[in-house]
């Protein structure tokens, strides 16, 4: 592997046949996002791939959790303008295309919303960082122009970026990117958490999600290999309960990873799948693997590695990339192979028992669980209270209260915080400072109240009275309103006033 720079963005670059496989990796994704913003990177990709002239190259892009990507394949020159084109237009975006694109974004419809991976971001960070991949967000159509184009201008420069290249590297190629350094990422601050906890998510599938300090402890991974496979040999072969396990690894600093496994489940025995990820995880905490199986993870890595060469290059140069956009250390290839033939059982338990006080188990919402027992506690996917606090009260009537129980709620605006209990029972609070959004509906006549701790609270006249959501447009900060989404026939976007009942999607 070669490095280079050009125009100020490393270069990660390999020979090989006449065609040539290129990627421009940028540091910035969805964590990066707010719940208001979320799509907002996925729209600048958009806009610089749309600003590309017609072309038969085999080209495309994509917007992950913590990086965006614009690669493509085919010969050396053909590449190059690519890339070039990429950079032009990410410095100039072409934002007249924003409905147009804002269209696309609605008709691909593919927000992470609701996946196991995202409920076990959000039940360690709630609703910021890798977090908001539970959430859907209000819409792209919310976007301001300038929103993107400030979005742009901090995350899409030259300091944020890294190029990796397989084959010959195009001729002349220049990469006219927007100066500035890498921003500085906010490191989102996990839930307290003193030993293991179990909850209950939106996500379709079981999941355990742990943390662990140095990014590339090659003890961990192991682990995680053998945890996985564990999992094929009882929860699919044995009791045909799962037809896949997978895992993936978020680096959220240098020095610490967020490791998550995820299992599918057959319908109805989710609660069986979970309670073999759990024995299957605390038996390799206890004991660690046998040699058989520390064995078989090292071979399955080497066949792997001499599957496909090519595949294999590509994939390091990828990471060589990804660790200089992330500030990461890149260690290659064949230095974590070594280190996997080094490994012993001793090792990888202790590894594994590092983690145990951060580990979350999730099972979807709707399976009857009652979790793995004592030392793991349940915790709530929201901030969860017993009683309510003090501050101006707001129930349903009396008659209503008595004839519904799904009635049986009450509302409080205190000067601290937004309180509301539910049919349930259930005391969720969000404190003023962490509201993260407020979204009137379309008639004014409710607001959908977003929290960063992933409580959320429906306002409305009907069940509450208008007093209530006149008391609740007084206390949100201005700043959280979202803008007025553009509507055919708008000549501005405008900001949603907690007065004027502006268009917003409930």
């Amino acid at each position: 592997m070669q490095r280079i720079d050009i125009d100020g963005v490393p270069v990660f670059a390999t020979g090989g046949p006449a065609r040539t496989t290129a990627a421009l990796v940028f540091g910035v994704g969805l964590r990066d996002e707010t719940f208001a913003t979320i799509e907002v990177t996925h729209l600048v990709e958009h806009l610089a791939m749309g600003a590309l002239p017609k072309s038969h190259l085999r080209c495309n892009a994509v917007t992950d959790v913590d990086t965006t990507t614009f690669f493509a394949t085919g010969r050396p020159e053909a590449v190059g303008a690519f890339l070039e084109g990429i950079c032009r237009a990410l410095a100039d975006l072409p934002t007249e295309r924003m409905e147009l694109e804002v269209g696309v974004l609605q008709a691909e419809n593919c927000s992470t919303a609701h996946s196991t991976l995202g409920a076990l971001w959000a039940a360690r960070f709630g609703l910021v960082g890798p977090g908001l991949a539970v959430a859907d967000g209000p819409g792209p159509e919310y976007l301001t122009e300038e929103t993107v184009r400030a979005h742009a201008r901090r995350w899409f420069v030259r300091g944020n970026a890294a190029l990796w290249c397989a084959g010959p590297l195009p001729a002349g190629l220049r990469l006219p990117l927007p100066d500035g350094p890498r921003p500085e990422r906010l490191v989102p601050a996990a839930r307290p958490q003193t030993g293991p906890v179990w909850t209950r998510g939106h996500g379709a599938g079981v999941g355990l999600l742990l943390s662990a300090g140095g990014a590339g402890d090659p003890a961990l991974t192991v682990g995680v290999e053998v945890l996985k496979e564990r999992l094929r040999d009882t929860a699919r072969l044995a009791r045909g309960l799962s037809y896949s396990v997978d895992s993936m690894a978020l680096d959220v600093t240098a020095d610490r990873r967020e490791v998550a496994v995820v299992v599918d489940a057959r319908e109805g025995r989710e609660d069986a799948v979970a309670g073999l990820l759990w024995q299957a995880y605390t038996e390799l905490c206890a004991s660690g693997p046998t040699e058989a199986e520390l064995a078989h993870a090292v071979a399955g890595f080497e066949e792997e590695l001499d599957a496909d060469e090519r595949a294999v290059v590509e994939s390091e140069l990828a990471d060589a990339a990804y660790c200089a956009v992330g500030g990461l250390p890149f260690r290659p290839v064949q230095d974590v192979l070594e280190a996997w033939r080094a490994m012993t059982p001793e090792r990888v338990a202790a590894a594994l028992r590092g983690t145990a006080p951060t580990a979350i188990l999730h099972v979807p919402e709707e399976v009857d669980y009652a979790g793995p027992g004592e030392p793991v506690e349940r915790r709530s996917v929201c901030t969860v209270q017993d009683r309510l606090p003090a501050g101006q009260t707001f129930r349903p009537s009396a008659l209503t209260r008595l004839f519904s129980r799904e009635s049986r709620v009450a509302l409080v605006v205190g000067e601290r915080e937004l309180a509301h209990r539910d049919s349930d029972g259930d005391v969720h609070s969000i404190p003023w400072e962490l509201v993260e959004a407020a979204l009137p509906t379309q008639d004014g006549r409710a607001v959908v109240v977003v929290g960063r701790n992933m409580c959320s609270a429906v306002v409305d006249e009907e069940r509450f009275g208008r007093r209530a959501v006149a008391a609740v447009q007084a206390r949100v900060p201005v700043a959280r309103w979202l803008p007025r989404p553009r509507t055919a026939g708008d000549d501005l976007v405008g900001t949603a006033s907690p007065a004027a009942g502006t268009a917003a999607r409930p």
